[in-house]
Formats: structure tokens, sequence, C-alpha cells
């Protein structure tokens, strides 16, 4: 107890806890957006990965793993602002469980209805998430067709 005493008024001793705050902070919120946003993370071996640029500029990747028929798994990356994120977040969570028909009739309104409402102007974004993820089932239903050399 006296060394805490000694050392508290310390700059260093100050700086440190700062740090440890900081970091503990730090590893709280990635656990949390983990948490509350698991399909941010990625998917080891997927059946299909596509990459999108919308018009705005923002990068959009859509990665999707299929079992028994359904995507088991679903994960995005984007580069692009919070509502790309949240609608990243959207597309993949709506293609869980679903079928390839079902994930085809995930549209933009569909993405901008899970997001919870956007601006107009950021529409684009749900476009692009719904974009994205097209092309990703597109490519998983093209390697099904695909003939075992």
């Amino acid at each position: 107890m006296d060394f805490l005493l000694i050392f508290s008024g310390t700059p260093w001793f100050t700086i440190g806890a700062g740090a440890l705050i900081l970091l503990l902070i730090l590893g709280c919120w990635i656990l949390l957006l983990n948490r509350v946003n698991p399909t941010l993370t990625a998917i080891d071996e997927p059946d299909a990965v596509a990459v999108a640029k919308g018009k705005c500029g923002d990068s959009m990747k859509i990665s999707l793993k299929f079992k028994a028929g359904k995507v088991e798994d679903a994960s995005y990356w984007t580069d692009g602002c919070k509502f790309s994120s949240a609608c990243g977040a959207a597309a993949t969570r709506l293609a869980l469980g679903k079928t390839p028909e079902e994930v085809a009739d995930i549209d933009y309104l569909a993405v901008k209805d899970a997001v919870g409402g956007m601006p107009e102007e950021d529409m684009h974004c749900a476009t692009l998430a719904a974009d994205t993820l097209h092309e990703s089932l597109r490519i998983y239903c093209l390697g099904m067709n695909k003939k075992p050399e």
C-alpha cells in the first residue's frame, strides 16, 4: 500500500494508469462490437466471397458459407461509412439460415428496413450491401454448377 502512495503522485504512475484504463476500454469495446455485430468477423473457408465498389467509392466484401442448402455463416467487411457498415451487417444477418432462393429475395429495401431506416442520401449503402450479397450468392451458385474434374 505504501508503494502505491509513494508512486501515485509521479507522472509515470498517472501515464501508466491512464494507458491501462484506455486498454481496458478498448478491449471492452472490441468484445462488445463482436457480440453486437458477430458478422464482422472472417469466415474460415467460405463457399463464396464477393467484393463490390459502390458509386460513392465505398468497398464491401461479403463471404457466405453454406451447410445443408442454407447459409450457415456470413460475414462482411467495408471501408465505408457507418451506414455501409450497418447495411453490411444487416445484409449478412438477413442471409443467415436462408436458402439461396431466399437470399436472392433480399433487396436494398429489406436491408434498409433491417437497419431501421436511413437518410435518402445514404440509400446507396443499402444497395451496395444487397448487390454484394447477390454477387456472393451468384459466385456460390456458379461453383455449385461446376462439374468435378
